[in-house]
């Protein structure tokens, strides 16, 4: 039987740490690209829900500014463009006021919805009790 040359042999070793050396460097560039890719739909939902959060306190101060202009006003649903938010969808917003006869005050029912539609979309809502007309005249 013939034995290796140690040349060939000390090549072989050089070759395979080599390899062992790209596998670990291949490994790590891996889970940086997976720990980047986290991060960014991390960042993409905490964008989302504080554009949604946005929207309902905006929803809030529309709807105080409305009943305050006009009695009537009994609500709405509105939706805002992608391109007047900051992300890559629309808003929409769905405004209810309802009365509370055993309490004398009304309450707005407000949901925010950003990106409308999606599913991955953040969906926020608030109930806010505003006293009547008539429970303030009789203070």
């Amino acid at each position: 039987m013939k034995k290796a040359h140690p040349d060939r042999r000390r090549r072989g070793s050089v070759l395979v740490a080599a390899l062992v050396c790209l596998a670990i460097i291949v490994a790590m560039v891996g889970s940086m690209l997976v720990a980047a890719l986290a991060a960014s739909r991390q960042l993409r939902a905490e964008r989302d829900l504080r554009q949604c959060e946005l929207l309902l306190g905006a929803a809030a101060d529309r709807a105080a500014h409305r009943l305050a202009s006009d009695r009537r006003y009994r609500g709405e649903t509105w939706t805002l463009p992608a391109d007047k938010l900051a992300g890559s969808g629309e808003g929409r917003v769905t405004i209810e006021l309802s009365p509370n006869p055993d309490q004398n005050t009304q309450q707005f029912h407000i949901v925010a919805e950003y990106p409308a539609g999606s599913e991955t979309s953040v969906r926020r809502s608030r109930t806010i009790s505003i006293p009547s007309k008539k429970s303030r005249a009789e203070e």
